[in-house]
Order: C-alpha cells, then sequence, then structure tokens
C-alpha cells in the first residue's frame, strides 16, 4: 500500500508536499491531477475566507492508497464530508472508522492536534469534501463539545483531541450531490464550491445552536423515535398521515412536526420519501427484478414519473441508470 503524508493549513503550501508524492504537481495552487498508474481523478483546494479552506477530492485509485494527514501548529478543526456510494476508512488513534453515503456514517469532525489517515476504497469513485476551519470561529462549538481524551499505546504519552463521527443532514446532502453536477474546468467551480462550504456549515451550526437552544425532552424524543422506527418498519407501504404519527407521539400535529424537524433537521415525509429511495436504489441494484415497474410497484408507487422524479432529487440520476435487470 502506497503511503503519503501530508499536514493541513489554510493556506496551499501544503499541497506542495501532497503532489511531490505521487507525483504530480500543483495547478494554479488549486488543482492537483491523479496520474494514472494511481488512478483517475483530481483533488481541488481554495481558501474560502481568511479563516475557512475546502479541500474537494474526486478520485478512483487503482492501487491500494492511504493518505496520513499528520499534526501541524495550525489550530484546525477538519470537517470530512464523504458522499462516495461506498464505505471508506478514517483512523483516529488506531482506530478504523467506516464512513460513506452508503453506510450513512458520511461525516467526522476531527481536531488537527491528532493525525488521522484516509483509506479510500479501490477501484470505486471515492467524492470527499474537507472543510478546514479556525478554532477562532469555534468557541461555540468546543464549549460545547469537551475534548475527549484518547490513550495512545505508547506509555506514559497521551493525546487530547475531539472528533465527531455522525450523519449528514439531508439539505447539506443535496448540497454535496450538487458538486457532483459540476467539474474543475468550470469557470464557475471555485465560486460554486466556495458558496458549498459556507451553505455546509451554516447547516451544521444552524442545527448546533437549534438542538442547544430548543432541545427535546427525552420523553419527547422518545415519542419521535417510535415514529421513526414505525416509519421505517412500514417503507414498503405508503406514508401514514402526520395525524397518525402526532396521535402515535401523543403530541398536537404541529408539535409533532416542530420536534421531528429538531430531530432530523427534516419533515417526516421527507424523511420517508428520503429512505424509500435508499431503499429503491438497493432493490435496483439487486438483480431480483425484470423491470423498473417492478421495483416501483414493490415500494407503494403507481406512477413512474413520480417514482422517477423523487429519485432524482436524491441521487441526480435516473433509476434506469442504477437498474441491475434480473438474468434468472
Amino acid at each position: 500500500m502506497k503511503k503519503i503524508f501530508h499536514y493541513y493549513s489554510l493556506t496551499p503550501e501544503w499541497q506542495q508536499q501532497f503532489a511531490e508524492q505521487i507525483d504530480s504537481k500543483v495547478i494554479d495552487d488549486k488543482i492537483i491531477l491523479f496520474p494514472e498508474k494511481i488512478g483517475k481523478g483530481n483533488s481541488y483546494f481554495t481558501q474560502v475566507t481568511p479563516w475557512i479552506s475546502v479541500f474537494f477530492i474526486d478520485t478512483t485509485l487503482s492501487i491500494p492508497l492511504k493518505i496520513c494527514r499528520e499534526t501541524s501548529s495550525n489550530q484546525l478543526f477538519i470537517f470530512h464530508y464523504d458522499l462516495s456510494e461506498h464505505v471508506n476508512l478514517i483512523k483516529i488513534n488506531n482506530e478504523d472508522y467506516e464512513i460513506g453515503s452508503y453506510d450513512k456514517l458520511d461525516l467526522a469532525i476531527i481536531d488537527n492536534e491528532i493525525a488521522s489517515s484516509y483509506k479510500p476504497a479501490l477501484n470505486k469513485r471515492t467524492f470527499a469534501l474537507r472543510i478546514l476551519v479556525d478554532k477562532k470561529l469555534l468557541a461555540d462549538f468546543i464549549n460545547k463539545y469537551p475534548k475527549i481524551e484518547y490513550k495512545s499505546k505508547a506509555k506514559n504519552k497521551s493525546n487530547e483531541a475531539f472528533y465527531h463521527y455522525g450523519n449528514i443532514d439531508s439539505n447539506s446532502t443535496l448540497l454535496l450531490q450538487s458538486l457532483k453536477t459540476k467539474t474543475i474546468d468550470d469557470l464557475s467551480f471555485d465560486s460554486f464550491i466556495k458558496g458549498v462550504s459556507l451553505k455546509l456549515l451554516g447547516n451544521f451550526f444552524s442545527k448546533l445552536y437549534d438542538v442547544e437552544n430548543n432541545s427535546l425532552t427525552d420523553s419527547e424524543n422518545e415519542a419521535i423515535k417510535k415514529t421513526i422506527d414505525y416509519l421505517i418498519a412500514n417503507i414498503y407501504g405508503p406514508f401514514p398521515s402526520i395525524l397518525f404519527l402526532s396521535a402515535m407521539a401523543g403530541m398536537s400535529e404541529s408539535k409533532y412536526k416542530t420536534a421531528f424537524k429538531k430531530c432530523l433537521s427534516t419533515t417526516p415525509n421527507t424523511f420517508f420519501i428520503q429512505e424509500k429511495m435508499n431503499l429503491a436504489r438497493k432493490l435496483l441494484k439487486s438483480g431480483e427484478y425484470n423491470t423498473l415497474t417492478e421495483v416501483m410497484y414493490e415500494l407503494n408507487y403507481s406512477k413512474l414519473s413520480y417514482f422517477s422524479s423523487k429519485y432524482y432529487e436524491l441521487f441526480h440520476q435516473k433509476p434506469i441508470d442504477d437498474f441491475i435487470k434480473r438474468t434468472h
């Protein structure tokens, strides 16, 4: 396995070390093209503001690669968004964590004080974005989430560093999906990725402050979880009404919709459709169906146009693009 070692800074000079190790070069302080002997694809780096930068990678590797980020004196948090349709690995303090939209654990926030590595899957498209943020901007975040202590294997030595590992909210998923429609050759790409990065951070902190200022009680959280479990258990059927779900939660309709959005940053109906589309993708790729119509009926849809439009909204491609027809 080829290993690449690098560090991060808010300014572009760190890329030189990265490029040299894959026998490439940095173009315009922004772009690194992956050579054919490693795979295909590129990375893109740009400074959004004096305190925020973004690093974007879109590549398909033909050899195993481990990208090792070393610590530096730069006081940063790294927001790693992964929209790869498979599992990649992030290693933090010698622990491997799976990440990727297929697994639904697609957001990691890592303190630059602690080293980490990233191992993209082989022969599959890896699509990830990292936002580097100066800690000066994150005082409220740091106060809300105190550092976690990790003990290294070396005796009498320990590090303190925070990381978060979880889910991208639905609005952020759509923002990241929109990046897949652009190429780095597009003249608007630089301004586009800067805008996406600021919106992603805005979504994250909007959710953070909303939870902080309007948190639900334990019983309310349990009630919402009960309805979420019901929706998932009945995913093949039609969407139950808000009246039905709010009654299950023991809330008024308006309170239920508000509480649900606090929990998942989306509406019950949107959540249900997104889960249906995630299931639809698995069914389409399963090779167990003869036609798209069979999959559509399996998920309780009666109009192929509606089913296709909802699928396209989430994945930016048509159901037929993912369909594997039954061969036996």
